[in-house]
Order: C-alpha cells, then sequence, then structure tokens
C-alpha cells in the first residue's frame, strides 16, 4: 500500500471516530467549540476575584492551558485503548498497527482546532496585537502534535500488557492537570514545585503559546529547547517502544 493510501485510510479511520464521538450528541461537532467556553466562563466566573488581578487577560490565560492540555489528555487517554477497540480489524486486515493510534490523536486534534475558533474570539475580544510571533504557532502546535503521538504510541502498549493502565493513566492525568499552571500562575508557588512544572513538557508548549498569542512576546529559550527535545524524544520512545511490542499485541488481545 501506497503513502498516499495509507493518508486515504487513516482520514477514513478518523472520520470515523469522529462520528462515534458524536454520534448521540445534539450539538454533534459543534460541541468541540462550545464546550471549551463554557469551562472557561465557568472558570473565569469562579476565580476572576482571585485571580483576575494578578493575571492580566486571564480568560486568555486560562484558555490556552485548558485547550493544550486536554488535547494531550483526550488524545493519550483515547489512544491508550484503541488496539483493543480495533482488534478485529488488527487481526483481519494488513494496515499499519500505527494507523489506528494516530487516527486517535487526529481525532483530538482536530477537536482542538475547533476549540481554538472561540479562543480566537476571546484573544480578539481583548484586541490583541498582531505580531510576527504568530508564526510561531504553528511550529509550537506540531511539536506538540509530535510529542502526543508518542506518548500515544507507548500507552496504547501498555494498556494491551497492562489492563490496570486505564486507572493509572486517569489518576495520572488528573494529578498532571494542576502541574502545568492552567490557572494559576507558576510565579505563586514554591521554589520546589515552579521547577517541577518549569520541567514539565507540556507546560512548556503553554507557555510558548501564552506568550507569542496572548502577551505578544518572545518565550525564553530554554522553554524552546525543551519543545523541541521533548517533542521527538518522546516520539523516538514511543516508535521504539511500539515497534518492540506490536507484533505481540494480537497474542495479548
Amino acid at each position: 500500500m501506497s503513502i498516499r493510501q495509507y493518508w486515504f485510510v487513516l482520514w477514513e479511520l478518523t472520520k470515523r471516530e469522529l462520528k462515534r464521538k458524536y454520534a448521540r450528541s445534539f450539538l454533534g461537532i459543534l460541541w468541540s467549540c462550545v464546550y471549551p467556553l463554557m469551562r472557561m466562563a465557568l472558570v473565569v466566573v469562579l476565580f476572576s476575584t482571585i485571580f483576575n488581578k494578578g493575571i492580566e487577560k486571564y480568560p486568555a490565560y486560562y484558555f490556552v492551558g485548558f485547550l493544550m492540555f486536554e488535547f494531550f489528555a483526550t488524545a493519550t487517554q483515547t489512544s491508550l485503548t484503541t488496539l483493543k477497540d480495533n482488534r478485529n480489524l488488527l487481526i483481519k486486515s494488513k494496515l499499519p498497527r500505527e494507523l489506528f493510534v494516530l487516527s486517535r490523536v487526529l481525532t483530538a486534534f482536530v477537536n482542538f482546532l475547533l476549540g481554538c475558533i472561540p479562543f480566537a474570539a476571546v484573544v480578539a475580544w481583548y484586541r490583541a496585537r498582531v505580531t510576527w510571533y504568530y508564526l510561531m504557532i504553528p511550529v509550537v502546535l506540531l511539536l506538540l502534535l509530535i510529542f502526543t503521538v508518542g506518548m500515544s504510541y507507548a500507552v496504547s502498549i501498555w494498556f494491551v500488557f497492562q489492563r490496570d493502565a486505564m486507572n493509572i493513566y486517569s489518576n495520572f492525568i488528573f494529578i498532571l492537570r494542576f502541574f502545568v499552571a492552567m490557572f494559576y500562575s507558576v510565579e505563586w508557588v514554591a521554589d520546589g514545585v515552579k521547577w517541577v512544572i518549569q520541567h514539565n513538557p507540556l507546560y512548556a508548549y503553554i507557555y510558548v503559546m501564552r506568550q507569542c498569542v496572548v502577551y505578544g512576546q518572545w518565550p525564553e529559550t530554554m522553554y524552546l529547547v525543551q519543545m523541541v527535545a521533548w517533542a521527538f524524544g518522546m516520539l523516538a520512545f514511543g516508535i521504539l517502544i511500539f515497534k518492540k511490542y506490536e507484533n505481540d499485541v494480537v497474542e495479548r488481545l
């Protein structure tokens, strides 16, 4: 099968995932726009009196963190069970197993892009100045996508060999949510916690996007290096794990 045919199959698998996700939803795919906007409104109402005075453009600040973290969390959590969910196709077809993981990641990425529509409206509300730093947007998103693909490869194999992986990973994501400075400033926490957050790969992507889009500033070099290193390091790790154990997948399922 040619590379072009693989792309066609990947897109068909992604469309199938999107249809499955919104099959019973009244709003359908529009929910991807409405849900993050509702979450932002709720958080802003709840925390505006606490955080708003200390964080400039707080709704946009929160929105960036929420959208990017939710993309990563959704992509990796749905990828966790993708090999099990597609067991029959894995057995009956000769399609590369990576395609099933990639379709889950791509589905989450489409939802993320839809969520960026109301985010753009929030940024416009604050009359954020459009600068050349906006050119960093596709770079940050591509690196985040690469990082997420690598993580998704690894966790999909992990679930095949360890069925408790779902519970373990769900709790990991829950805890991780509080270490990306989504709704608070990293400057407000103790030095030890601050160090952990600043070396959290997800925080690097969120921070750079905030600086470039919300505040129109160039981020520190440390975070740019982290983005690249984490993206390709995790992709290499994910591919290594996936290739090492993919032949044992069917037997384990």
